[in-house]
């Protein structure tokens, strides 16, 4: 079994999965990033909000080398997940910015979620939280969460969170440490192959 979990594991940096990143995907970061992290994951969800400081710690390492995405993964056993996820798109249709900020406030404050929870940060972001409220229902952000959730379910992803480090998938909350190594091995697999020159005999 274990000798199968290695195997698998190396197929993956073979066939790396290949998430849809668009223009309105929710991006920190560079696009011109060597490394990109992508996460799914759920609004209430404690290991999500555990994670945030695992993914803030690579973002502080890396730097410019590195950008974060994020995708919606709401779980239905979280009655707050879902409307949660309907405002973090609602925000992000007027301002990326306010976006990452209200996701923020929401993995700090998962005691708190709900509709009223919702307007009031929204309305500390400075967007309209009139339309947010009307954009949160809206078929766009609907199809929007509906795609995120689709992908996670393709890429064999059942539970939150689930991450793909360059493809690479990591399935869980796991310490810094863990993706560190697969950045490690990525930058390996890089590197060219030293090729050893043969000088003829005279």
């Amino acid at each position: 079994a274990e000798e199968a979990a290695k195997l698998a594991y190396e197929e993956q940096f073979k066939n790396p999965l290949k998430p849809a990143i668009d223009s309105k995907s929710h991006i920190r970061g560079q696009n011109t990033a060597r490394l990109t992290l992508v996460e799914y994951a759920d609004f209430e969800c404690p290991y999500c909000a555990s994670s945030v400081a695992v993914v803030d710690e690579l973002r502080a390492k890396y730097g410019q080398d590195i950008r974060i995405v994020f995708k919606n993964f709401p779980l239905p056993f979280h009655p707050q997940a879902m409307p949660a996820a309907q405002w973090f798109e609602a925000v992000a249709m007027q301002s990326p910015e306010a976006a990452w900020s209200f996701h923020d406030v929401l993995f700090k404050n998962q005691d708190k979620l709900g509709i009223d929870f919702f307007r009031k940060t929204a309305a500390s972001l400075g967007v309209d939280v009139k339309k947010c409220e009307a954009d949160a229902s809206s078929e766009a952000v609907k199809q929007r969460i509906s795609a995120d959730i689709d992908e996670a379910i393709k890429f064999n992803f059942d539970g939150t969170p689930g991450f793909l480090l360059n493809g690479i998938p990591v399935r869980g909350a796991f310490p810094v440490e863990h993706f560190e190594g697969i950045i490690k091995k990525l930058e390996l697999a890089a590197q060219p192959a030293e090729v050893s020159v043969t000088t003829p005999a005279e």
